[in-house]
């Protein structure tokens, strides 16, 4: 009996450090009410946190906010008023004018957090950070603990209208650290699909990283046990569509050594992209 319940015991502990060691993974989504709107309709966006989209599991504090904007061919309005519901914070804006496209962007301030070394380690290996793996495994001192700082990055593709004079807004990089950039418009494929997308990190393509993509359809798995899709030489990936479509998200972080800083070892960035693919 004894040893059954310290068998019990120990797998509930593993059970908690695993969950702890995910505990700065959550992705920053951004959930629109709508993904097409009217011309001159209020768009009504969700600021999302978690691990399982679209779900929140709390509210952004507006201060963490450095950036938010609605951004169309038409003019670029900044956000500045954010109301939290329930697990949520909520901004919204005016719609373009006129048919096309817009994007709505959020970058959150960098913050630092540390980590005791084996839930760091956890969190490496399930973000497929492959590259700070074997920096950590060639390491000769072993830390008890490794601290870094998090920024994220966050973008969603609005249709207005009929989509009509787009001009290819999504292609357009907003100059984030790390940002997602479709190379298609997805509002114009079909469930099932593939969407080719560049992962860039300071405007340059960003070679060998993971990326993944997902769907309302797998909102119950947590990205980070999702699989990936690694960037090629040119920063570029061929994502599969669900073929159920509806809102889609997809994922990518990276991390490097911290330079010139003694309070952290690692920069982290995140970011995310979300759209709808019509069925």
């Amino acid at each position: 009996m004894r040893s059954k319940t310290l068998h019990r015991i120990n797998f509930m502990l593993a059970v908690v450090l695993m969950a702890s060691s995910l505990a700065g993974a959550h992705d920053l989504w951004l959930v629109p009410a709508h993904f097409t709107v009217a011309p001159r309709v209020r768009v009504v966006v969700m600021l999302n946190t978690g691990d399982t989209f679209p779900n929140s599991e709390g509210a952004v504090k507006p201060e963490r906010i450095e950036r938010a904007a609605l951004i169309s061919a038409e003019r670029t309005i900044t956000l500045v008023t954010f109301r939290a519901e329930g697990k949520s914070t909520v901004a919204d804006a005016m719609a373009p004018s006129k048919d096309g496209g817009a994007i709505v962007e959020v970058i959150l301030k960098s913050v630092a957090t540390k980590q005791p070394r084996d839930s760091f380690d956890d969190f490496v290996k399930h973000e497929g950070l492959d590259a700070i793996a074997s920096q950590l495994s060639r390491t000769a001192e072993r830390r008890a603990e490794e601290r870094r700082t998090y920024a994220k990055y966050a973008k969603t593709l609005l249709r207005i209208g009929n989509g009509k004079g787009a001009s290819k807004l999504y292609q357009k990089p907003l100059g984030h650290r790390l940002e997602i950039v479709a190379d298609a418009d997805p509002f114009s494929l079909r469930p099932g699909g593939k969407l080719p997308v560049r992962l860039l990190f300071d405007g340059k393509p960003l070679v060998g990283a993971r990326i993944v993509i997902g769907s309302m359809a797998t909102a119950t798995a947590p990205q980070s046990n999702m699989p990936g899709v690694r960037t090629d030489s040119q920063g570029h990936a061929d994502l599969q569509l669900d073929k159920t479509g509806g809102p889609h998200y997809i994922h990518a972080l990276h991390m490097i050594p911290a330079t010139g800083r003694s309070d952290v070892e690692w920069e982290s960035f995140w970011a995310t992209l979300t759209f709808r693919v019509d069925r």
